[in-house]
C-alpha cells in the first residue's frame, strides 16, 4: 500500500520513508525534527507514513511556496488533514481536494481530522468552519481518530455537529499508530523511580490542576517531583524529544489532568509504552489504558495512587493492562488493517 499523510500547513518538512527511516524530500538525507526521537522514531500522526515502506508525508504549503511539483508517486490512499491555511477564504482553492485528485487520480482521498476542533483565527473562523464541511464533502471518505469499539471520541458533540452538517455519519475511525518496539527499545524499563512527574503541555488550557495535584502528592507522600523546567522567555521546545522522554520516563507515576475529551491522548499512549502509570485526564487513551484513573477527581486519584504505592502486585496489574491494551489497539498492524478496509470499501 502506498500511503501519503498530507497536511495543508505544519512545521515539519515533507519526508518519505525507506526501510523504516525518514528521508527529507529536500536533500534525500535522514530526517528528524523537534517532535521525533530520531529518523526512525516519530510521534503522533507522523507514524502513518511508517506503516508501509515508501509512505510519505507531504506539507503542501512547503511545495507550493517553492513552486515545486508534488512528487510523482502512485498513491493508493491519501490521509488529508486540511485545517488551517487551506480553509481560509483567500487560499481555499489552492488547497482544495481537486489539487490532489488531479495529481493522484488513482488514490482514494480521505478527509482526515488532525484535530477535532480547528485552530481559531479571529475574523476567519466562521468561514473556516464552513469550508471544512465543503472540504470533507469533496473527499472520497471522511475519517477521524478513535480506537475500535464504543469510544467516547465517536460521541462528541463536535462530531455530531459535523455529521449533521455533512448529512451523514463519519465513514471510518482510525487508531493512532505508535512504534511500540521503538519506544520499548529506547525508553521502556521495569525499574522505575518512586517519583512523580507532572506533565505540563504548552497549551495551558490543557494543564488543569496537574501541577497542584502532583505537588500535593509529592509533599504528602514524600516522593520526588519532576517537571519540565521553563525559564521566563525560554522557548518551550528547548529540549529534544529524546531528552524530554528521558526526563519523564524514569518516574513510575505520571500526572496528566488534561480536561479535554477531544484529544486522543498521545502522551498517555507514550506513558504506557515506557512502562509508567498515568493518573488523571479525560483524553481517549486514558479511558482505555488507565481506566481506573481516567478522571480529574483528586480524591479518587489519591485513593488509587495510595493503592499503587503500597501494593506492588496491584501496581503490576495496572501496568500489565496498559501494556497489553497498548499492543492491542495502537499497533501498526491494526492500523494497516483499518486503512486497508477503507481502501477496499467499494461504496466510497
Amino acid at each position: 500500500m502506498k500511503l501519503a499523510y498530507v497536511l495543508d500547513v505544519a512545521g515539519v518538512e515533507s519526508f518519505y520513508v525507506k526501510n523504516g527511516t525518514a528521508y527529507s524530500f529536500k536533500d534525500d538525507k535522514p530526517y528528524s525534527f523537534f517532535h521525533s526521537v530520531d529518523p526512525t522514531l516519530f510521534m503522533g500522526g507522523w507514524n502513518y507514513p511508517f506503516l508501509w515502506d515508501g509512505g510519505c508525508y507531504l506539507h503542501l504549503d512547503e511545495w507550493f511556496k517553492k513552486g515545486s511539483e508534488l512528487p510523482d508517486i502512485d498513491f493508493d490512499i491519501i490521509l488529508y488533514g486540511n485545517e488551517r491555511k487551506g480553509l481560509d477564504p483567500g487560499s481555499y482553492n489552492d488547497f482544495k481536494v481537486d489539487v490532489l485528485r488531479d495529481k493522484y487520480p488513482n488514490a482514494k482521498i480521505v478527509g482526515w481530522f488532525k484535530e477535532i476542533e480547528i485552530p481559531f483565527r479571529e475574523g476567519r473562523q466562521e468561514q473556516r468552519v464552513r469550508n471544512r464541511i465543503r472540504f470533507f464533502k469533496d473527499c472520497d471518505v471522511v475519517a477521524s481518530h478513535a480506537v475500535p469499539g464504543d469510544s467516547i471520541m465517536k460521541q462528541l458533540p463536535q462530531i455530531e455537529d459535523i455529521e449533521r452538517q455533512l448529512g451523514k455519519k463519519i465513514d471510518y475511525y482510525i487508531s493512532h499508530p505508535i512504534n511500540i518496539n521503538g519506544y520499548y527499545d529506547n525508553f521502556y524499563s521495569e525499574e522505575k523511580e518512586l517519583s512523580i512527574y507532572a506533565y505540563l503541555p504548552n497549551s495551558t488550557h490543557r494543564t488543569g490542576e496537574t501541577y497542584m495535584f502532583a505537588s500535593y502528592l509529592s509533599n504528602k507522600y514524600n516522593l520526588p517531583l519532576k517537571h519540565k523546567p521553563l525559564k521566563p522567555g525560554q522557548k518551550f521546545a528547548y529540549l529534544s524529544q529524546k531528552d524530554f522522554i528521558n526526563l519523564w520516563s524514569p518516574s513510575l507515576f505520571h500526572i496528566n489532568m488534561d480536561p479535554l475529551y477531544t484529544q486522543p491522548g498521545m502522551q498517555g499512549i507514550q506513558v504506557a509504552a515506557v512502562g509508567s502509570i498515568n493518573l488523571g485526564g479525560l483524553n481517549e487513551s486514558h479511558f482505555y489504558l488507565y481506566p481506573e484513573t481516567a478522571n480529574n477527581d483528586p480524591k479518587l486519584l489519591e485513593e488509587k495512587f495510595v493503592q499503587y504505592l503500597k501494593d506492588e502486585t496491584y501496581r503490576f496489574r495496572v501496568l500489565n493492562h496498559a501494556w497489553e491494551t497498548l499492543n492491542e489497539i495502537y499497533n501498526y498492524k491494526l492500523v494497516e488493517k483499518q486503512l486497508e478496509d477503507v481502501y477496499n470499501d467499494k461504496r466510497c
